[in-house]
């Protein structure tokens, strides 16, 4: 079977492995579709010869080992099995997640690995009125699944990104109001009181300026909710304020696996029932040769497509925006 193999730093090639069979309990997935994250990014750009990478994988189950349980052949699945970009992986429903789709979910939509960390982020936010105002900077493809899901818990959701075409995004996907840095500044810190900016505030952007911005957009005593700064080098960042100004800070990261199981179901359910409006995303599909274009061009999808996936099915072929 094909798979996709670093050759160095932001270079990669398609291999040739044995193929596999499933073993007592497991069964075989043949992978669909593979999401491309950002927090492979850096190990993409320093990558050494062997590295793998790939951990959102959606596909359909095509062979049952024996006793192995709950699945059938044709299953559309998705999860966090491991393989990395493989056309086929071996998964065990005793130990990996994986959870089938429902035929209302288009593929593109049902990888679930980023969508259940967003479940889980959000559901560490700790507010309970509903109409709370809750402050999202960094308006990606994490952080408009963030802004949905606040939405459907019931808060005021303000965004702050300094790309216009995310603050758009941000609006199409729940956001009550959209601001620039520039313009977040003028109306939330020219004139600083310990409570002008928010009680709650959720930080996407994965960079020293978006949470710098989000530690002096959060009020005394305030939460601010750290979801994406997990990935690249070590960053510096403005311990004085948020030790002056007392705010809890918390991690929102770390993806315990018992609520990342819940998060995961959770998201097939809501988005079946339309109650998560988080589908029909504007998606760019690249084959596996391609792989390292996907990463080139992550920094300039904005305004163009809300996220990259790479179709395991296909070796060569142009890119398209679906």
């Amino acid at each position: 079977m094909k798979y996709l193999i670093a050759t160095g730093p932001k270079q990669s090639a398609v291999g040739e492995m044995h193929d596999v069979r499933p073993d007592d309990g497991q069964i075989l997935i043949r992978n669909t579709y593979v999401g491309v994250c950002m927090s492979e990014h850096y190990g993409w750009l320093h990558a050494k010869a062997g590295d793998r990478f790939g951990h959102e994988p959606m596909g359909v189950v095509v062979e049952i080992g024996e006793n192995a349980e709950g699945f059938a052949v044709g299953d559309r699945v998705s999860g966090t099995w491991g393989g990395g970009i493989a056309e086929y992986a071996l998964a065990d429903p005793r130990k990996d997640l994986i959870v089938k789709i429902p035929g209302n979910i288009r593929d593109e939509d049902a990888v679930l690995e980023p969508l259940s960390c967003m479940m889980s982020a959000v559901s560490k936010v700790r507010f309970t009125m509903p109409g709370t105002d809750v402050c999202v900077v960094g308006a990606g493809y994490m952080g408009c699944g963030a802004i949905s899901l606040l939405k459907l818990r019931g808060a005021h959701v303000t965004a702050v990104d300094i790309r216009p075409e995310s603050l758009a995004n941000a609006k199409r996907y729940g956001a009550d109001e959209a601001f620039t840095v520039d313009e977040a500044r003028e109306r939330f810190l020219s004139s600083p009181t310990p409570y002008s900016g928010f009680d709650y505030v959720m930080e996407w952007g994965e960079g020293d300026d978006s949470l710098d911005l989000a530690i002096n957009l959060t009020n005394e005593c305030g939460q601010l909710c750290v979801g994406d700064y997990h990935t690249g080098h070590k960053r510096l960042v403005d311990m004085e304020q948020l030790n002056v100004k007392a705010i809890d800070c918390l991690s929102t990261h770390p993806r315990e696996a018992r609520l990342s199981a819940i998060g995961a179901r959770n998201a097939v359910r809501l988005l079946a029932s339309g109650e998560w409006k988080y589908s029909g995303l504007p998606v760019k599909i690249y084959p596996m040769g391609k792989f390292d274009l996907a990463h080139a061009e992550l920094e300039t999808k904005y305004g163009k497509y809300m996220k990259a996936l790479i179709d395991v099915t296909k070796v060569d072929g142009e890119p398209l925006i679906l």
